[in-house]
């Protein structure tokens, strides 16, 4: 399915909610080698928080960390080796738990997120997460009482350009289901934050730029993205090809820095 407004991708069936958490409980993580692949990410995580430090302009110790999604919680261990002020995450495995009661690390179940003292969190975290969920609004919704006024909110997903609204014969990358359930266009993820009043810092895609646009061709909607997210033009980073920006935001994946509304 697509939104004629936003370009938003979906699945016509989703998963029940009790479907979805069997599933992530009892296959995911032994599926996807999580425990490997998150212990590689070692490096890669220690750099990734002395950015989002820096973007907050906080000190760890000071600083209250959620992961969403955080699976084997790699990263959250790193954290409380940085002396985070509290390290959280959210996941339906029972293997994330266990992992971080050996290192120091709180990780809830979604259903417990309500544990998390409100206006407690600098920075919520959502990696590769929010197109698992079955409502990624009510997801990002559930979360924003949780944060601070003015704490950061990141994102990084599988991006898709702003797509023409017709049909397609051709397949999308990474439609593997129940797994990814949407596939945001840069409207779609804008308009998200825009409903839950996550003011955007800065907004870029990145990874095979040119090779996105190849791919996709007269599929991509360039005139209306040009349209829909010209308030967004001056939101990229420069550092990345043009491609990357305004108006095309074309990429395999999405980066996202917002602040919570004062």
């Amino acid at each position: 399915m697509i939104c004629r407004n936003c370009r938003h991708v979906w699945w016509e069936r989703l998963p029940t909610e009790s479907e979805l958490a069997t599933y992530y409980r009892e296959q995911y993580t032994k599926a996807h080698a999580q425990q490997t692949i998150q212990s590689e990410g070692r490096k890669y995580y220690q750099a990734h928080l002395s950015e989002l430090l820096t973007v907050t302009g906080r000190r760890p110790e000071e600083s209250s960390i959620l992961d969403y999604g955080c699976s084997v919680p790699v990263l959250l261990h790193e954290a409380v080796k940085l002396s985070f002020k509290a390290a959280i995450g959210v996941d339906y495995a029972e293997e994330s738990k266990e992992f971080g009661r050996g290192w120091g690390v709180r990780v809830l179940f979604p259903p417990e997120i309500d544990e998390i003292p409100d206006a407690s969190l600098d920075i919520a975290r959502f990696s590769h997460t929010i197109e698992h969920s079955i409502s990624p609004l009510d997801l990002l919704r559930d979360v924003l009482p949780k944060i601070k006024p003015g704490g950061l909110v990141y994102i990084t997903q599988p991006n898709f350009p702003v797509f023409r609204f017709q049909e397609s014969a051709r397949d999308l990358r990474d439609t593997v289901y129940p797994e990814h359930l949407h596939f945001f266009s840069p409207i779609s993820l804008l308009e998200m934050a825009r409903r839950s009043e996550v003011l955007v810092r800065r907004f870029f895609c990145h990874q095979n730029e040119a090779e996105v646009i190849s791919m996709h061709g007269d599929s991509i909607d360039v005139e209306y993205a040009r349209e829909r997210l010209a308030e967004y033009a001056d939101r990229g980073d420069r550092v990345f090809p043009a491609f990357s920006n305004y108006p095309y935001f074309a990429g395999e994946n999405s980066a996202f820095y917002g602040f919570k509304r004062e």
